[in-house]
């Protein structure tokens, strides 16, 4: 399975969900990961994504977060 890796890091919420949305949708057959900056963000994509997917979170350094959709 092809991985496809989407880079939030520039934006803040509600950017990040849109942005993330978009992506999922455009890529479904493969497996996904969204890389994002600070907690506040991580905590609210990761309450909206959790109702629908597994998620696998890793902090990457500081304020850098990486959400696997399993």
């Amino acid at each position: 399975m092809k991985k496809k890796v989407l880079d939030v890091t520039d934006y803040k919420c509600p950017m990040t969900f849109l942005k993330a949305k978009e992506f999922i949708k455009l890529n479904i057959n493969h497996k996904k990961i969204i890389i994002l900056k600070g907690k506040k963000d991580l905590e609210l994509l990761k309450n909206s994504l959790k109702k629908n997917f597994k998620l696998k979170v890793t902090q990457k350094n500081d304020n850098i977060f990486e959400i696997e959709l399993l």
